[in-house]
């Protein structure tokens, strides 16, 4: 089968999660039929998953010619593969890109997405250094115990496998997962044909089946339907246990909630990152029609009827917020932002996203950022917003 290969100009992307059970073939499917909805060819495309084998993590790389010359580009542009991913997988899925390029060049990124949406992002480049001198991929590679340099070339050695996106269909998923945990698929009852070399002319997992490396120890693999009862109960546990930790999180956050009222409606100033979208949500309310969100005094219920309810917090990476689907960076804020008045002072102003809280206004000093969950056009609390961007709030 063929190698991963890294272009000359060292540039990589992709997206990691967990080694477990899932369809494989499923998903290079989804991802086949997305990218021919953007109109994109993908005749020679194939989807090729890498287990690493010091860890449990799954390298998931599209080869081919609709990456082009620039794979970083590739994958920053298209955040949309991992959102559906992570829909199709029962983990987050980290979606990263590194260009390392001459100086001035550099560009090194970052999202973690679950469930179909962008919970976390981040991205420097040589124009917006970080002051720790940290690099996003660089440092996650340091964390998850990753050699950048073996995740660059597509750990070589590892067990692989590759699926065409333009007809996934004639792939077993069992077998393809017999592959990557290191296991001939042809041990268990498939035959591999007569006359040529385990796995000639296909990619593993397709008809025929590859065989083992020779020599590579054949690692025991647990039935389909332990593997599946065993991923069931794992999953409700983590479910719940990630359901008792977010309400011990919100209790402690209502239990604390600052805010502010102006003529719009009530701006509460959580003590939350905007990563935690499911505890900023319920206090973004368009219009206030019953009660108020927990947290907020009951005595204000009656006089905040049909107004705002807003947020108003800090933002430590630009890249946590959104402006036409992409990661926002240092110098699209500068080109792209206007400059306003608040409270006296000149501040850079663009209208943002930020992921499953929706349309709002970054507000930055150039070193210090702030996101308020209402249009630059609206009235925006100058105060608080001061509070925060000089470390206040």
């Amino acid at each position: 089968m063929n190698e991963t290969t890294t272009p000359s100009s060292g540039c990589h992307g992709g997206m990691l999660i967990p080694f477990d059970m899932f369809r494989l073939s499923q998903l290079a499917g989804i991802l086949g039929e997305l990218l021919v909805g953007k109109a994109r060819n993908i005749l020679d495309a194939r989807l090729v998953a890498v287990r690493h084998e010091a860890s449990r993590v799954l390298l998931l790389r599209i080869e081919g010619h609709v990456i082009g010359d620039e794979p970083a580009d590739f994958w920053r542009s298209n955040p949309d593969l991992a959102l559906v991913t992570s829909q199709a997988v029962p983990h987050r899925v980290l979606m990263y890109w590194a260009k390392p390029g001459p100086a001035g060049q550099r560009r090194e990124g970052f999202l973690f997405a679950q469930r179909g949406q962008v919970i976390a992002s981040d991205e420097a480049t040589d124009e917006s250094p970080r002051p720790d001198g940290a690099w996003p991929v660089s440092r996650l590679c340091e964390q998850m115990r990753l050699d950048i340099a073996e995740l660059a070339e597509g750990f070589p050695g590892s067990p692989r496998v590759e699926i065409s996106l333009v007809d996934a269909s004639g792939y077993n998923d069992e077998q393809l997962m017999m592959t990557l945990v290191g296991r001939d698929p042809s041990a268990e009852g498939e035959a591999v044909d007569d006359g040529a070399a385990p796995g000639a002319g296909a990619p593993a997992g397709a008809r025929p089946q590859t065989a083992a490396a020779p020599g590579r120890p054949m690692a025991p693999v647990p039935s389909p339907r332990a593997n599946v009862e065993e991923d069931a109960k794992r999953r409700a546990n983590e479910a719940a246990a990630e359901a008792l930790e977010l309400r011990q999180r919100a209790e402690a956050l209502q239990s604390s909630l600052e805010y502010v009222i102006d003529d719009l409606g009530i701006v509460s100033l959580p003590a939350a990152g905007l990563s935690e979208a499911d505890l900023l949500r319920p206090l973004v309310v368009a219009t206030i029609h019953g009660d108020l969100p927990n947290g907020l005094p009951r005595t204000l219920t009656d006089s905040l009827q049909g107004r705002r309810s807003d947020i108003a917090i800090p933002v430590e990476f630009l890249s946590e917020v959104f402006v036409e689907n992409k990661p926002l960076s240092r110098p699209e804020l500068q080109a792209r932002a206007t400059t306003i008045d608040v409270g006296g002072r000149s501040l850079q102003a663009l209208d943002v996203l930020a992921p499953r809280l929706g349309y709002g206004t970054l507000l930055s000093t150039g070193k210090h950022h702030a996101f308020v969950s209402r249009k630059l056009e609206s009235a925006l609390p100058a105060d608080v917003l001061l509070r925060i961007l000089d470390g206040q709030g």
